[in-house]
């Protein structure tokens, strides 16, 4: 079960008790695994009560398989709010350690030139659904924003995982920096590490026209994690699974092909007015997925 379960039933950045009820939803809703967000400000909040969090997951016998400290300074273009960043990031390292999870995630987030946030980290966060504006800077440049800022931070990012044990991903989001497969196939030629994969996001990739199983095809076993909602090929939301335009058996059929074995979380939500079915879009979708994969299996058993 993705954060996103928890973001649209909740609110973006949930209380602690909220956190807690969200690990409880997950095993009331049938799942073993969940991912848990540390939202700015929020993110110390997580920190100093990991050791709450871990309880009610081991007595609800949840296991954490993500854990994504949301730090957009991370990519600050000044150097001391981005210091600060990535020493929270190895913050973010040892508790992800702690959860025993398996994977740390970090964004891209947006340039310097953005004048509206495509995703911001304040209580009234909200997808962007239309285009934020970009301010024509005429002392930016990109392509030295993306080798002295981005890649170097990226790289640490990826050594402290390492040093902790785990593996980095990120997840290409509409309007980030690094949005799509493409962008994604560059900053890993840059880093040069085979710690760093990518989360697939089908909704955000199907929403810039991007084809789920050509993104598989690129990625191969660079892919760590699938995030899993439909969509419609036309916006950003994040669909029931069987309820939009995505070939969902082509495209575990290509994750099979490419010998995927990480783990695939449903992302479903982020409007307000799908709360009151959030519970029974998870349930179904997971029911989907999973009887997609049996029958994957017995047409490979035969």
């Amino acid at each position: 079960m993705c954060w996103l379960y928890a973001i649209t039933k909740y609110r973006y950045i949930p209380s602690v008790k909220e956190i807690i009820s969200a690990i409880t939803d997950a095993k009331r809703l049938g799942f073993k695994y969940i991912e848990v967000e540390g939202v700015g400000p929020q993110f110390r909040t997580v920190v100093d009560n990991q050791a709450l969090i871990k309880k009610r997951c081991r007595e609800e016998e949840i296991n954490i398989i993500d854990f994504v400290p949301v730090l957009p300074d991370i990519v600050s273009v000044d150097p001391k709010r981005r210091r600060k960043a990535l020493e929270d990031f190895k913050l973010g390292c040892e508790v992800a350690s702690y959860f025993e999870a398996d994977l740390i995630q970090v964004d891209s987030y947006h340039l310097p030139i953005h004048v509206d946030v495509p995703y911001d980290i304040s209580e009234d966060f909200s997808y962007s659904y239309v285009a934020p504006s970009v301010k024509v800077d005429p002392t930016f440049n990109f392509w030295d924003y993306f080798d002295n800022v981005l890649v170097p931070s990226i790289g640490e990012c990826n050594d402290a995982a390492m040093d902790h044990g785990l593996k980095l991903c990120i997840e290409p989001r509409t309007w980030e920096t690094i949005s799509n497969v493409w962008a994604m196939e560059m900053l890993m030629r840059e880093i040069g590490s085979g710690n760093l994969g990518a989360v697939l996001d089908v909704a955000h990739l199907s929403a810039q026209k991007m084809n789920a199983v050509q993104c598989v095809e690129m990625l191969g076993r660079r892919i760590f994690y699938v995030h899993a909602s439909d969509n419609d090929y036309l916006t950003e939301d994040h669909l029931e699974i069987g309820k939009g335009r995505v070939d969902w058996m082509n495209l575990l059929r290509a994750l099979k092909k490419h010998s995927f074995s990480g783990p695939i979380g449903i992302d479903i939500g982020g409007k307000p007015e799908l709360r009151s079915r959030l519970d029974e879009m998870y349930m179904n979708s997971k029911r989907y997925l999973e009887g997609m994969m049996r029958t994957l299996d017995e047409s490979a058993a035969k």
